[in-house]
């Protein structure tokens, strides 16, 4: 590393300790801005959609994604958006269809690729015009598989380390204003559990000792690609407005709008600690700052869960 480049890192650091009370040590250079994890810099960004009912899990390489977002859909379930910035793995799902939050995730990238099974009529007309790289099948060579030890439609599997190659014009990450420390910040409480429940569907959570160890619909989660407990580094059970899109699935269910754009409450969990802060996004094309009276809040380095909770009676969470 360059004098220069030390010089920069130890100024973000001493930033760091200045604003949370405690000495930083800041992301590897060359770390994806998501997550902190080493080379991501530079890279692609993609968003695989993943199913999250029973049939579906365990999850394949789920703990390769950089950010995982959790959202609800029809019938009070939830399905999940993973973002793959520093691996894009050979086998990822299994895959489902898209739903109108996604697109506003999406937004504060630049032309990211989007792995989805298929999504209703308006909604593929509205992908189709969004900036970003179309990912489904039949499209830019992206290759999907069929897992025989599973049913339909709870089995398609996308391969992201031939499909980031094949898929032309995904753009590079970019900074969303996330900040990584592997030192926590001071003033957090101590949290050895969570609970986030929507309602038909929960993530949780117990503090292991250098993770959270994930749970859902109360089951811990074993990733069948490493055949290792899902443990997040960091979880933000980030309150959120939802709506109804007017939009659908095939079986009659209403489709709920996710505004990720907007301002409120958040919990970031980390290191057996719980901080009590405020998340704020002014525009699509802007990225969320999680922050404690005006300062940044630093996450841990490695993968992020995002827990997107209905700020009104829909959504229930609970520490312990």
């Amino acid at each position: 590393m360059t004098k220069i480049k030390t010089l920069f890192v130890s100024a973000i650091a001493v930033a760091l300790t200045v604003s949370l009370g405690a000495s930083a040590s800041v992301a590897a250079e060359g770390a994806s801005p998501l997550s902190g994890i080493a080379g991501g810099a530079g890279q692609p960004v993609i968003m695989v959609k993943i199913d999250n009912v029973g049939p579906a899990r365990p999850h394949t390489n789920i703990s390769k994604a950089d950010i995982v977002y959790v959202e609800q859909v029809e019938g009070g379930l939830t399905r999940i958006a993973a973002l793959y910035n520093s691996s894009f793995p050979a086998k990822v799902g299994p895959v489902r269809s898209a739903r109108i939050s996604d697109l506003e995730i999406l937004e504060q990238f630049d032309s990211p690729g989007f792995v989805y099974s298929g999504a209703n009529k308006a909604l593929l007309k509205t992908i189709a015009t969004a900036p970003l790289v179309r990912m489904g099948p039949g499209l830019n060579g992206v290759k999907f598989t069929r897992d025989s030890s599973r049913r339909i439609p709870h089995n398609l599997m996308v391969n992201l380390s031939s499909s980031v190659k094949s898929a032309k014009g995904i753009g590079a990450v970019k900074d969303i204003g996330l900040t990584f420390s592997e030192t926590a910040p001071a003033g957090g409480k101590a949290t050895s559990t969570f609970k986030a429940q929507w309602p038909a569907s929960s993530v949780s959570g117990k503090w292991n000792g250098s993770g959270w160890s994930i749970a859902l619909d109360n089951k811990t989660q074993t990733d069948k690609g490493t055949g290792k407990t899902v443990v997040a580094q960091t979880v933000v059970v980030q309150l959120v407005t939802q709506t109804l899109s007017g939009q659908g699935d095939k079986f009659g269910g209403k489709t709920p709008k996710i505004k990720t754009v907007g301002s409120g409450k958040a919990f970031i969990l980390r290191d057996g600690q719980r901080y009590d802060a405020e998340w704020s996004r002014p525009s699509g094309g802007s990225g969320t700052a999680f922050t404690i009276n005006g300062a940044a809040l630093p996450f841990d380095i490695g993968q992020v869960w995002v827990l997107l909770v209905p700020n009104d009676s829909k959504g229930k969470y609970s520490f312990k």
